[in-house]
């Protein structure tokens, strides 16, 4: 996949949809009703017309998509119609068109001139053209009718000159920031330059832009009007406006940023970011704009070449809730990056001070309180000062980011730090430090190594763990098994630590020593096993995270440990997006925004009823007792120690453990919905044929070649809703159909003759594009293992009726090779072709000997 693809697909995956029905069709955010063809160019379009509504706030009332309008003989389709009145939009009025949009694939570099032509032959002010990755605006001049680059286009109610003319009471949150951020990347990208360069470039920028929102004066100091975007010498002086804003914040801020430190970017890159970014408000934003910004940057040239790379979002979020800190904690994260978990961390804090019952001014005090309570230390510089610009703007929690090596000798940092978050400070670390078992990430520095017992060499005899004199410098050790030991040093006696660690960490060999130096010293919390997915489309380590507590005394003899594996992470191995659905394939809203389909958050949930007592055990969430650890292996890997009665599942995510094989949830796999139940407008006796009348398939018609069973329905006799579910209900060739009551679990393959029929709700939809990947699973399906899986609920008992979401969360193990998948894909559906051409030979030759008899 292109860098550019791979970058779009993971902002997918990370911020606002697009929504799809259970078809993987687009639901059309103007007329819900109306369904679209998923492709790039029409998501484009549909955030684009999000932009126009949320950001500049035209009402949908007035947003029209695919208008017809007269340019000569032509009659040519403009993609966004913006009108001045919905009388005009209904009439389609070509003379009160305030706006053209232009809307192209990402494939399509640079306009063409199509868009500019339609602003022309219409009434339309002025217009825009973007490929989700770049955006251009225009304005048509009412003198000449000469269409002009513009810096951007009026918030609805406004003039075209109010543009870069904005009141600090104007701004307006942005409703999509990491799209914002993807058009000011490929406007100030620069071949050559270090991505992380560039990212401090535009972290200097969003910083003069909050020195501008934390001034006195209403009126905007950072913007850009269209006769400075349109004159190289106004240019200049708007771009200069906005590098003393930095500057102003650079003096402010000496131990952040050097004396010398400026925006790099030309006026060029200069002046359409701030066109892009001036009429947003990041002061009052809810999310973490520095990071954001430094994600959107980096993320895709990363790609965790270091052992480094940005934490998922919801991994992040998952452990901060799991640890649950307080206004009391000193935290710190000894491998900050950007300072997404410190941001986080305070957030949480925040969030529980907000609720509390005090006053607000008590409330401001805790807050003023906890953000010189957070504390990162980093090895790169420029990570650092990212890291500092963010805390920033978390209320000025900077002070407590330092630059380091934390494998180091911890008397190496500042005084200041050591004082306040030196060894035995930290109550809560949080972090995800750089891990890989690659020979050039290992450790092997014997001035380090030695002030580890994992960095040095150790022998088992008699069952007795023994570390030798010896360093490990010749192999090396792994970063995260350092950090790890250094962790539980560095914590405060009763503290608590959330840890990502190499899954591999968890039961290999090589790892016992650091498992033996946990057991020892802390009481373990949680496992959680995560997502295959969890850190793509930029690595893809399989990683676990790790809730420690460390001993103030003995380490307790029986505890009981809390243990998850992840089956869903919200995202493909391609970064794009999978989102939540209900029983009938659509998707959930919540608080106006489609979920992930995610299980991140139901771990944490978990996580807090087990420790009062109130978990419900299933598959994937279970608790041991310490006692139950192998004493041979000292393994923590959840999978070891799955519920008995899961054999099937304990097989399969065995094969996952293994290199022949990953395993996937169907769910991420394939489309796994059924259809909505519904009055049944029967035909009438007898009538089998005309232009209502639709075949209906029973569960029991689905499985008899002959379809004896089969019924009829008259769409002439149903309600504009029953219509609708009646296409929802449709099953196209090449369906895998699983029956959901009766006899469950029963697994058919939709042939020729049930194509584009309408079958039963009570019949569960996958859907599978790719042939051979599609009768692989049909197989798998129809296995004794498959069955075995399908018709065990989440504890373990017989159901009398299956949901979608219960067959989504099925394992299932792929070969990594390829070709296996095609050699049993590949017989599978040649079988189901021969099938079909019997019943065709079968019917053929009944209707010849018909036809005979009848002679």
């Amino acid at each position: 996949m292109p860098e550019n693809a791979v970058l779009g697909a993971w902002l997918d995956a990370q911020e606002y949809q697009v929504p799809l029905n259970s078809h993987g069709k687009i639901i059309d955010f103007l007329e819900p009703d109306k369904m679209r063809v998923n492709n790039p160019e029409e998501r484009i379009r549909q955030k684009a017309v999000q932009f126009l509504h949320y950001e500049l706030g035209y009402p949908k009332e007035l947003i029209a998509l695919e208008r017809t309008i007269n340019i000569g003989r032509d009659r040519p389709r403009v993609d966004i119609a913006v009108y001045y009145d919905e009388e005009a939009k209904a009439t389609n009025d070509q003379g009160r068109i305030i706006l053209i949009g232009e809307t192209k694939s990402p494939t399509q570099d640079a306009p063409d001139g199509q868009g500019i032509s339609y602003i022309s032959a219409t009434s339309a002010q002025g217009g825009f053209w973007t490929n989700g990755n770049s955006i251009f605006f225009y304005r048509k001049v009412t003198s000449t009718g000469k269409i002009k680059d513009w810096p951007g286009i009026p918030r609805h109610g406004f003039a075209w000159d109010s543009i870069g003319r904005h009141k600090k009471e104007d701004l307006k949150i942005p409703h999509d920031l990491k799209l914002t951020f993807k058009r000011c990347h490929n406007a100030i990208y620069r071949t050559g330059i270090s991505s992380e360069d560039v990212a401090l470039d535009m972290i200097r920028i969003i910083l003069a832009k909050i020195e501008d929102e934390s001034s006195t004066r209403e009126e905007c100091d950072f913007h850009i009007t269209p006769e400075e975007y349109e004159n190289p010498n106004l240019r200049r002086n708007a771009c200069n406006r906005i590098r003393r804003l930095f500057s102003s914040y650079k003096e402010r801020h000496p131990d952040v940023f050097s004396s010398n430190e400026e925006i790099t970017a030309s006026d060029d890159q200069l002046s359409i970011v701030i066109s892009q970014l001036q009429g947003s408000n990041f002061l009052d934003a809810p999310y973490d704009v520095i990071g954001t910004a430094y994600e959107v940057y980096v993320a895709t040239h990363l790609k965790g070449e270091r052992g480094q790379y940005f934490t998922n979002r919801l991994v992040v979020n998952m452990m901060v809730k799991m640890l649950d800190p307080s206004s009391k904690d000193i935290i710190l994260d000894p491998a900050c990056g950007s300072g997404g978990f410190l941001i986080a961390a305070m957030n949480y804090i925040f969030n529980v001070i907000d609720g509390e019952r005090r006053g607000q001014t008590a409330k401001d005090i805790l807050k003023r309180n906890v953000v010189h309570q957070l504390y990162g230390v980093d090895i790169s510089p420029k990570l650092v000062k990212v890291a500092k610009a963010n805390m920033l703007l978390g209320k000025d929690g900077h002070s407590g980011i330092e630059q380091g090596n934390s494998l180091d000798d911890v008397n190496k940092l500042s005084a200041n730090f050591r004082e306040k978050a030196g060894l035995g400070n930290p109550t809560i670390i949080l972090t995800n430090p750089p891990f890989g078992s690659g020979h050039d990430l290992r450790i092997k520095d014997p001035a380090i190594l030695r002030q580890y017992d994992t960095g040095h060499n150790f022998d088992m005899i008699n069952g007795i763990l023994i570390l030798e004199d010896s360093l490990n410098n010749r192999q090396g050790v792994p970063p995260e098994v350092l950090f790890l030991e250094r962790c539980i040093k560095w914590l405060r006696p009763g503290g608590k630590l959330g840890i990502v660690m190499a899954k591999g960490q968890l039961d290999n060999r090589e790892a016992f020593a650091i498992r033996h130096y946990v057991l020892s010293n802390c009481q373990i919390l949680a496992v959680v096993n995560l997502h295959g997915d969890t850190f793509e489309p930029f690595n893809g380590s399989k990683a676990s995270v790790l809730f420690l507590q460390k001993s103030a005394g003995p380490v307790p003899t029986d505890y009981r440990i809390f243990m998850a594996i992840s089956n869903k992470i919200g995202q493909t191995s391609r970064g794009e997006p999978i989102l939540k659905r209900d029983t009938e394939g659509k998707e959930i809203i919540a608080d106006n925004h489609q979920l992930l389909d995610e299980d991140l958050s139901e771990i944490a949930e978990n996580y807090h009823r087990f420790l009062v007592g109130e978990l419900q055990e299933s598959a994937f969430h279970f608790s041991i007792s310490n006692l139950e650890i192998d004493k041979d292996s000292l393994s923590l890997n959840p999978v070891r120690y799955l519920p008995a009665h899961n054999a099937a599942l304990n097989h399969v995510l065995s094969l996952g453990e293994i290199e022949d094989f990953e395993v996937r949830r169907l769910g991420d796999i394939a489309r796994v919905f059924n259809g909505p139940r519904f009055k049944r407008p029967y035909a009438d006796f007898g009538v089998t044929e005309g232009p209502t009348i639709r075949k209906y398939f029973t569960g029991t018609a689905l499985t008899q070649l002959n379809s004896d069973n089969i019924k009829y329905l008259d769409s002439s006799k149903a309600n504009r809703q029953t219509r609708r579910h009646l296409e929802d209900l449709t099953i196209h060739k090449g369906y895998i159909l699983i029956s959901d009551s009766g006899t469950l679990g029963r697994v058919t393959y939709a042939l020729n003759q049930h194509d584009g029929h309408v079958a039963t709700n009570n019949l569960i939809r996958v859907v599978i594009e790719d042939s051979n990947l599609r009768g692989y699973i049909y197989q798998f399906l129809r296995s004794e293992i498959g069955q075995s899986l399908m018709l065990k609920n989440a504890y373990g008992t017989n159901q009398e009726h299956l949901e979608p979401d219960d067959i989504s969360e099925i394992p299932i193990p792929i070969p990594k090779d390829e070709k296996v998948i095609e050699d049993i894909g590949k017989k599978v559906i040649e079988s189901i072709e021969m099938l079909e051409k019997s019943i065709e030979h079968n019917n053929s030759s009944n209707q010849m000997m018909l036809n005979l008899i009848k002679i």
